[in-house]
């Protein structure tokens, strides 16, 4: 059973990986910052968690192969509910 710290973050997560998604797989920063409302720090720390999922190129966040997949996969998982 996941403990509600671990499900906090990964809401967190998908939050960060829908709003690069959102704005056609590429963000900066002030982008993620307002699509998501999550402070800095928090943004900071899960993105630096997410190396599989999210690259930085430049000032951009891009959202990889692997990280459509997990976001595909939670949004499925979530309208099963």
């Amino acid at each position: 059973m996941i403990g509600e710290t671990q499900l906090r973050a990964r809401r967190t997560r998908m939050k960060i990986l829908q709003a690069i998604l959102d704005s056609n797989g590429a963000a900066g920063f002030s982008e993620i910052k307002y699509a998501t409302d999550l402070s800095t720090g928090s943004i900071y720390y899960h993105l630096g968690r997410m190396v599989r999922y999210v690259i930085k190129k430049s000032k951009q966040y891009h959202i990889t192969n692997e990280g459509i997949e997990l976001l595909r996969e939670h949004n499925a998982a979530s309208t099963m509910k």
